[in-house]
C-alpha cells in the first residue's frame, strides 16, 4: 500500500502542474485578447474612430449606448452588420470536435472560451492520472507481484486508473455537449442586439422604414357643404 501511495502522489505532482501551467496561459491568452481592439470592427463617427462590435456582447450594447448609429446611411449599415454578425453553425461545431473554446472564440465569447478550457483541461486531468497510474501499474507493481491482477483486493491501482479514466472520458463528452450548445443563444442575442442597434431588420432590410398614411376626412364648409379631405400622415417606423 505504501508503493502504491508514492507512485500515486508522483502521478499527481507531476500531471496536475504540468496542465495547470497550460490552463493558466491558456487563460492569459484569453484576457489579451479581450483587450485587442485591432480585432474591433471601426467605423468613423463625429470625427473620431469609433471601435465597433468589439470581443464580447457587453462591449456592443456599450457602443450602441455611447454612439447613435442610426444617423448612418442603411449601406453603411448593413455593411457593418455583415462584417460584425458572428457565425454559429462553425462555432458549434468546433467547441465540440476541436474544443477549449475555440468556437466560442470565433464569436468574442469569453465565457464560453474560458468554460472549454477548464472543462477540457480537466476531462484531461482526470484521463492523464488514470492513464499515468495504469502505466505505473503496469510496468512496476505487475512486475513486483510477479504477473498482471485484476483483482481489487490485490491490485487496488489498477481499479483506480480505469476509475478515473473512465469519469474523465465521460465528462469529456458531456462537457463537450455543452460547449456545443453555449454559441446558439450567444451568437443568437449577439446578432439580435447588433440588428436593433444599427437599424437592420431579421431579413436585411432597412428597419427606419417611411411610412406614408393617407385618409379621406368628410368636412363641412362655411356654406353647409359637405366636401372630401385627404389627410395624410408621414412616420418613421423604429
Amino acid at each position: 500500500m505504501k508503493r502504491i501511495l508514492v507512485f500515486l502522489l508522483l502521478v499527481l505532482f507531476i500531471v496536475i502542474p504540468l496542465s495547470a501551467e497550460s490552463l493558466l496561459i491558456s487563460l492569459l491568452g484569453v484576457g489579451l485578447d479581450a483587450m485587442d481592439k485591432h480585432k474591433s470592427v471601426t467605423v468613423e463617427m463625429d470625427e473620431e474612430q469609433v471601435y465597433f462590435a468589439g470581443s464580447t456582447l457587453k462591449s456592443l450594447k456599450r457602443s450602441f449606448d455611447d454612439h447613435d448609429f442610426l444617423q448612418l446611411p442603411f449601406d453603411e449599415r448593413s455593411q457593418l452588420y455583415e462584417e460584425a454578425k458572428v457565425p454559429i453553425a462553425w462555432p458549434v461545431l468546433k467547441n465540440f470536435l476541436v474544443g477549449g473554446g475555440t468556437g466560442s472564440k470565433l464569436q468574442g465569447s469569453i465565457g464560453g472560451e474560458v468554460f472549454g478550457q477548464i472543462a477540457d483541461w480537466t476531462a484531461a486531468t482526470a484521463i492523464g492520472i488514470g492513464l499515468g497510474t495504469y502505466l505505473i501499474d503496469l510496468f512496476f507493481i505487475q512486475i513486483f507481484t510477479g504477473g498482471p491482477s485484476r483483482s481489487s483486493y490485490e491490485d487496488p491501482l489498477y481499479d483506480l486508473a480505469i476509475g478515473c479514466m473512465k469519469v474523465g472520458a465521460v465528462f469529456l463528452v458531456a462537457e463537450r455537449a455543452i460547449q456545443a450548445i453555449l454559441p446558439i443563444p450567444y451568437g443568437l442575442r449577439y446578432n439580435k442586439t447588433l440588428r436593433k442597434g444599427l437599424g437592420i431588420n431579421k431579413d436585411g432590410s432597412d428597419m427606419l422604414t417611411l411610412g406614408v398614411d393617407v385618409s379621406p376626412a368628410l368636412v363641412m364648409n362655411e356654406d353647409q357643404e359637405l366636401g372630401i379631405q385627404v389627410v395624410g400622415r408621414v412616420s418613421i417606423a423604429l
